[in-house]
Formats: structure tokens, C-alpha cells, sequence
């Protein structure tokens, strides 16, 4: 496990910030999970109750990253067909997107939206394509869509916030160092806590505390920890998260630690154009598709 986390740190990280606590219905989902029967109907019943988390979350079932050879038409059958373990990592994201976007129309949030799907989409290829596993592309959405949540709450503070970022990558400078320096705060640490807050596997809020520091993470001895790390920071550089969020091209983090993460997944640069070929065909545009 990666070195655990400073809460003296965090402590700071949040002062004048609020994490958003698990809806009432997520809380009601997982206790009924949890139950000795659980109540599919009943589950399925409790997602149904918001037309948007219900709508979403059939239309990401049905999209390719799960690779469902037909249609499922009802939350219903989705938790027969998924699992219902599936089903609360799916939930959970799609809620987490619910809730920090509320009343928020502004062109970044859009942007952060925009570029957490494809992260998360590409991850989940990226770890189906490798074959790791179903809990590992599992793992990889909600960590695509996670990864970059606590930007949501500096920005809805700090009206500049996307500026200064965009600066301190022109200046060469880390995004950590620049959020410190201009916020008091971090992403990565507000973004561990909202994971924290929501129930996420610990392997899971590791690599979201971690996922600018590499140096911490990859010092982890817990191999599926790094493993999610190297599918997030390839996921984001294939989509081009910097292009996405912040309109530059430069990946700085990426050239500094691709052999690393390359070699975690035991993966060539050559093997990136077949890689990206493979995300077109599954509707995931990225910078290595010819």
C-alpha cells in the first residue's frame, strides 16, 4: 500500500471546504445491499427514483465499455445481468457526477465532465484490452470518473482556478505545487477525501490521493494499486486530459514517467498506436489513432 496518508495535511487541504456526503439513496442502496436478502426489485426501485441517475446509468451499461452482447432495458435487469456489485460501482460514479454538478453550468465543469469519461472509458478498455479482469475495469471507471474530483470544489470557489493551472503547466510547474501555492489546497487530497467519504476501496483512494505523486505511488509494494495507477495515467494521456481540460498539448508528466508506467504494464510505446486504434473503434478518440 502506498505511504499513508498525512491527515495533519489534510486537515489543512480542507479548510474552507465542504465534501459533499453520500446522497440519501446511495446510502439506502448499499444498506440493502449489505442486508442478508438483498432486494433486487427494491434496489432497483431506489435508483429509479431520479430519473437522470437512472437514465444515465442504463446508457453507460449499454455503451461498449461493458461489452453486453444485447440491450438491457430496465435498472431492473441490470442488476440481474451486472451483479449487484457491478451495479454499486457504476451508481456510485454516476451519482458523484450528479451531485458535484448541481447548478453548475460553467464551461469548465463541462470540460472536467467531458475529459473524466473519457479517462474512464479509455481505462476500462485499456484494462479489458490487457485483460486484468472484471473487477479491474471495474475499478478503472470509478477511478476514471473520481480521479479529478476535488478540482470540482477549488473551481467552484476560485473563478481562475482552470487560469492557474494552465500557467503552471506553461511554467513548467507541478499542478500540486500550483494549487498549494495559489488555493492552500490540493485535488488530489480533497479528491482522496470525497473517495473516502463515499465508500471506495482503499486501493482506489490511494491512487486518487497519489495520482500527481509519483514517486509515492509507485513506492507502493501493492501491485494492483500501481496497476490502476499506470491504466489511469495512460488513459489520461491517450485521451489528451491536458488538451481536454486545460487546451494544451504538452504532457510533461507523461514524458517524465512513461517508462515506468509502460513498464508496469508491461507495455512498449509501439504498442500505444495498436492501443489507439482499438479506442477509436470503440468510440474513445485519442492522440495515437492514425
Amino acid at each position: 500500500m502506498a505511504k499513508a496518508i498525512n491527515m495533519a495535511e489534510v486537515e489543512k487541504a480542507l479548510s474552507g471546504f465542504t465534501i459533499p456526503p453520500q446522497p440519501t439513496v446511495l446510502l439506502s442502496i448499499k444498506a440493502e445491499i449489505e442486508s442478508d436478502d438483498p432486494n433486487i426489485k427494491r434496489i432497483a426501485e431506489l435508483i429509479n427514483q431520479d430519473l437522470g441517475i437512472a437514465g444515465f446509468t442504463l446508457k453507460v451499461v449499454n455503451s461498449v465499455y461493458f461489452g453486453l452482447r444485447r440491450k438491457i432495458s430496465s435498472v431492473e435487469h441490470a442488476c440481474k445481468f451486472l451483479g449487484l456489485t457491478r451495479v454499486i460501482k457504476l451508481v456510485s460514479s454516476v451519482v458523484l457526477r450528479f451531485t458535484l454538478s448541481e447548478g453548475r453550468t460553467d464551461r469548465f465543469t463541462e470540460k472536467l465532465w467531458q475529459s473524466a469519461g473519457n479517462v474512464a472509458n479509455a481505462a476500462t478498455l485499456l484494462a479489458q484490452q490487457l485483460r486484468y479482469g472484471t473487477d479491474c475495469a471495474d475499478d478503472a471507471y470509478s477511478l476514471g470518473l473520481f480521479h479529478n474530483a476535488g478540482m470540482l470544489l477549488i473551481s467552484s470557489q476560485f473563478k481562475d482556478y482552470a487560469k492557474v493551472l494552465k500557467q503552471a503547466h506553461l511554467a513548467g510547474y507541478s499542478m500540486s505545487d500550483a494549487e498549494d501555492q495559489n488555493f492552500q489546497t490540493t485535488h488530489e487530497l480533497l479528491g482522496y477525501m470525497i473517495a473516502q467519504s463515499w465508500g471506495l476501496a482503499p486501493e482506489l483512494t490511494n491512487v486518487i490521493a497519489y495520482h500527481h505523486s509519483h514517486a509515492l505511488i509507485l513506492a507502493s509494494n501493492d501491485i494492483y494499486e500501481k496497476r490502476l495507477f499506470a491504466l489511469l495515467k495512460l488513459a489520461e494521456h491517450m485521451t489528451d486530459e491536458n488538451k481536454v481540460l486545460l487546451d494544451l498539448d504538452m504532457d510533461q508528466e507523461w514524458e517524465h514517467h512513461k517508462a515506468t508506467i509502460l513498464d508496469i504494464l508491461e507495455l512498449d510505446e509501439l504498442a500505444l498506436h495498436d492501443l489507439g486504434d482499438y479506442l477509436q473503434q470503440q468510440g474513445v478518440p485519442n492522440r495515437y489513432h492514425a
